[in-house]
């Protein structure tokens, strides 16, 4: 349909009734505006988007906190991925809580992984306890069997073993 007074596409249509009788009209924004039939919105798609999910999802002014400190706003993160201050940490608390859980995967702490030396030293020292277990043990029975030179040696294997150890947490 044809705008009726421009001829470019229309796309406001009215129907008004006056005294029993319908009257219809057909404009382009352009010639509504100008009639004063609509105040023309700018808004780009992606801005009518997320007013409609915003809407539905009742999120209201979450989008519009703003740190005191920085000036930085809940939008600027969500655009750039960046905080301004250590004061946005406590402002956007609440929205970065749910930023985290979806990185993590739904933990709140860090559940990243661990360096490949930190596990071998793990390891080593895990084999090492394992180790040291299997000697005390081993003295246990020496001693029981008052094999004493045995014992002696097995004394200072687990003394040389606890010595490599790094301490205990």
């Amino acid at each position: 349909m044809k705008c009726d007074r421009c001829n470019k596409p229309a796309t406001i249509h009215f129907t008004e009734i006056r005294d029993g009788k319908s009257l219809e009209l057909h404009l382009c924004g352009e010639c509504a505006a100008k009639s004063g039939y609509v105040q023309q919105a700018h808004l780009t798609m992606n801005e009518m988007l997320n007013e409609f999910v915003k809407a539905k999802a009742g999120m209201s002014n979450r989008d519009a906190l703003v740190c005191p400190d920085c000036g930085m706003k809940w939008q600027e993160f969500k655009d750039t991925g960046l905080l301004g201050c250590p004061k946005d940490y406590e402002v956007f608390s609440d929205q970065l809580r749910g930023v985290i859980e979806n990185a993590q995967h739904g933990a709140t702490h860090h559940t990243g992984k661990t360096p490949a030396a930190t596990m071998a030293l793990e390891d080593s020292v895990k084999l090492r306890q394992a180790e040291l277990s299997r000697l005390k043990k081993d003295l246990t029975q020496a001693l029981e069997r008052e094999s004493y030179e045995v014992a002696a040696t097995l004394r200072d294997q687990i003394k040389a073993l606890e010595a490599a150890l790094p301490p205990s947490r």
